[in-house]
């Protein structure tokens, strides 16, 4: 009796499954699209019919214009997405060989890209001030100053709930979604005056006591036109007011950041709520290596736990940051680099020649 033939979309629902009881709910996601769109493009073959041509065709497709599954024309993706597509195969394709479904190594034929290294946006101080200044909405202001304050990223601060704020004992109870740890982060002064402040507004608008199991940055309704009746038996028609939802998130939080960047003069392509989470670990890392002390070396080991990686280089990576990097602009920064010839070294121009 023959086996029963193993096809490439269970396989990968499969594999998803297993992912999501290791990994966040974004990371499975991710994972998702690309294998979802590598089975669209290259069919829903059997497994043991997979070959690395297959992988090929795939990558080639995708670094030249090309049409999306919604008939969209889209053109070449980037090395950095290549290399991104890259992973999530190869992390499924050792799944795959480590149950015997497939003997070739797949990605024979697929070199990663050399990506090129840009400065990211690293916003200062003076600009996160001038953020908070400007939002209008206190949820949204309070969202901005968790960001800059904590350096959480933007599913770990749409998961904050009510009770995981403890104003007594300054802490924020947080649940980080990529290392799967809770962690009680400290709240700094400016952090705990936002958030005394947003609380106080947020219990006034919903018109009753805050409860523990409410979000801590609720979803809004936007403003509805609604019917009364007025004292003469008539009905007429008004706008009612936005208002908070409790117990549903906020969602899209990059478009809050977005419009505060926008709204400071910084550009806004791409940014979002990582934006100031790199902007408050190069501040921090700049305030701890000002102490001669401490160093670049104790300085960027304190800020790979206030972002909770789970290395040194992977922090320094995320900066623009390393100690050769530091110690080359220290040597450089302001000085003479050229020294000029004095008198006694000089030799006439004329004489040269002889």
């Amino acid at each position: 009796m023959s086996a029963v033939p193993v096809l490439l979309s269970q396989t990968i629902e499969d594999y998803l499954t297993a992912r999501r009881a290791r990994y966040s709910a974004t990371t499975v996601k991710n994972e998702g699209h690309v294998l979802r769109r590598f089975v669209a493009n290259q069919g829903d073959i059997q497994m043991r019919h997979l070959t690395p041509e297959h992988v090929e065709t795939f990558f080639l497709d995708l670094i030249q214009p090309h049409t999306d599954r919604s008939g969209v024309r889209r053109p070449a993706i980037q090395p950095s997405s290549h290399n991104f597509y890259l992973a999530r195969l190869k992390s499924f394709f050792t799944y795959c060989s480590k149950r015997g479904l497939t003997k070739a190594d797949l990605l024979t034929h697929v070199p990663p890209m050399k990506e090129v290294r840009k400065i990211r946006q690293q916003p200062s101080p003076d600009f996160l001030w001038a953020m908070l200044d400007i939002a209008g909405d206190p949820r949204d202001r309070a969202l901005l100053a968790v960001a800059m304050n904590t350096g959480l990223r933007a599913n770990e601060i749409a998961r904050l709930k009510v009770g995981d704020v403890n104003l007594d004992t300054l802490t924020l109870r947080v649940w980080i979604s990529k290392s799967l740890i809770e962690d009680a982060m400290p709240v700094t002064s400016d952090l705990a005056a936002a958030l005394r402040s947003w609380l106080a507004d947020y219990a006034r608008s919903i018109e009753r006591p805050l409860l523990g199991n409410d979000h801590l940055f609720p979803a809004a309704t936007g403003p509805r036109y609604r019917w009364r009746v007025a004292d003469d038996g008539t009905k007429e028609k008004y706008q009612s007011m936005s208002t908070y939802v409790p117990h549903r998130p906020v969602t899209k939080l990059h478009r809050v950041a977005q419009s505060a960047l926008r709204q400071v003069g910084l550009p806004t392509r791409h940014e979002g709520i990582h934006t100031l989470r790199r902007a408050a670990a190069r501040h921090y890392y700049d305030s701890l290596a000002a102490d001669p002390k401490r160093g670049h070396e104790g300085a960027i080991r304190l800020v790979m736990t206030f972002l909770h990686h789970t290395n040194v280089s992977t922090t320094e990576k995320y900066l623009g940051i390393t100690s050769e990097l530091k110690a080359r602009d220290e040597s450089l920064r302001g000085r003479s680099f050229l020294p000029r010839p004095t008198t006694a070294n000089v030799i006439p121009f004329d004489k040269r020649r002889a």
